[in-house]
């Protein structure tokens, strides 16, 4: 398996932040690599820097497109599977990969994360939703953690056995499974859906992937083999395009970017907040806030202040 990794730009200064954590830089994404499907070509996968990617469509007379970032694990994508008589089901999704007949299961890795900011729309038609997606073996199964989604949720769906609720990231989710037959990764054949369905809905924040496997397994529902942990924009006999911003974290001690820059220090500032008349657009991961205080201050009189803390990854 290839393991990603996250870049930070080094001497990165900001004015005024308490209690804050290590700060991952954000860069603007540049497009690299362009993929496409098309009814004649039905799937583009493959590697390109240290994130595996898949696009895919099915029943769809149209074609769709997905253009791979250089500079993170994020990627661009637009389809059209509806509406006007069209019809079809379509994904694009990137991250960690191990394949079919992978021995080990999520224990064996540690813990997952996803940071992502996806910048997205959808026709009224059909439906679509962005989500970590993937599939486990033994027993076969293939899995959502929905983040946002339009026009309709498998919670709708009349054969989805609603499991219970779990708290993570900041927000109830609510927890589905359904039983289908349809395309799997082992062919036609019948396989079964974990959802996990956000109900605070948000388009970017951080995604504790594991928790929800181990919310899962404490509902009886068996997390096998991993295939692999992706993140995923889907739509069906829908129309819509997407931009997302993405790194992928895997490590036994939990959330570790790394520790060292891997670029050369640069001198000066190449970022700088004062939080004088606000946040300047931060916000709190995990369980954390942030506000803008006047407690204390490294220069100015305000500073951002970080609370409700409670594990070392939490913070600005």
């Amino acid at each position: 398996m290839k393991k990603s990794v996250s870049k930070r730009i080094a001497s990165a200064f900001v004015a005024g932040v308490l209690m804050v954590s290590p700060i991952i830089s954000s860069v603007t994404a540049s497009a690299a690599k362009v993929l496409t499907t098309s009814p004649s070509h039905t799937q583009e996968v493959g590697w390109y820097n240290d994130y595996h990617h898949e696009i895919w469509q099915a029943d769809t007379p149209n074609s769709s497109t997905m253009t791979l970032h250089d500079n993170d694990g994020g990627f661009s994508t637009s389809w059209k599977c509806g509406p006007n008589g069209s019809r079809g089901n379509f994904l694009a999704r990137r991250g960690l990969y191990w394949g079919l007949n992978n021995p080990k299961t999520y224990k064996d890795y540690g813990d997952f994360y996803c940071d992502y900011d996806c910048n997205w729309q959808a026709g009224s038609s059909g439906n679509s939703r962005i989500c970590i997606y993937g599939w486990a073996q033994n027993p076969l199964v293939e899995y959502y953690i929905i983040e946002d989604w339009k026009n309709w949720s498998p919670a709708q769906d009349s054969s989805a056995q609603y499991k219970g609720s779990v708290n993570i990231d900041g927000s109830e989710y609510k927890i589905y499974t359904s039983a289908r037959n349809s395309y799997t990764i082992e062919g036609n054949k019948n396989f079964t859906q974990y959802i996990s369905i956000r109900q605070n809905l948000r388009t970017k924040g951080t995604i504790s992937v594991s928790e929800h496997f181990k919310a899962w397994e404490s509902k009886g529902l068996k997390m096998g083999n991993l295939y692999e942990v992706a993140f995923n924009v889907e739509g069906w006999e829908s129309d819509g395009s997407a931009d997302v911003n993405l790194k992928m974290y895997e490590g036994k001690s939990g959330y570790t970017p790394d520790p060292e820059p891997d670029e050369p220090e640069i001198e000066g500032t190449l970022y700088s907040a004062t939080f004088e008349n606000g946040t300047n657009s931060w916000s709190g991961r995990g369980s954390a806030s942030v506000a803008s205080s006047s407690s204390k201050a490294y220069e100015g009189s305000k500073s951002l202040y970080v609370s409700g803390r409670t594990d070392n990854w939490n913070g600005g």
